[in-house]
């Protein structure tokens, strides 16, 4: 038995992995969702190599970017289709 040792341990090592990465999305998911209940309406993630891994910064923007856009008045055209 000793010849399939080495491959029970890939396994294990595979199940350690996947449920490491189902931890970290279960982390992600809970953050967001203090977020939301807080009163966050708008949220947008961007990933960095330059910012310690599992440290987590916060950017507020003050105001709407799309008052008075086409979009925003829902006067948007797909020009080349009318």
């Amino acid at each position: 038995m000793a010849v399939f040792s080495g491959l029970e341990d890939m396994d294990e090592l595979e199940a350690r992995k996947k449920n490491q990465q189902e931890k970290e999305i279960d982390e992600i998911i809970n953050m967001l969702d203090s977020k939301t209940e807080g009163g966050v309406s708008r949220i947008k993630v961007n990933v960095s190599d330059e910012q310690q891994e599992g440290t987590v910064s916060t950017q507020y923007h003050h105001g709407r970017c799309d008052v008075g856009s086409p979009w925003a008045r829902g006067t948007v055209r797909n020009y080349g289709c009318d």
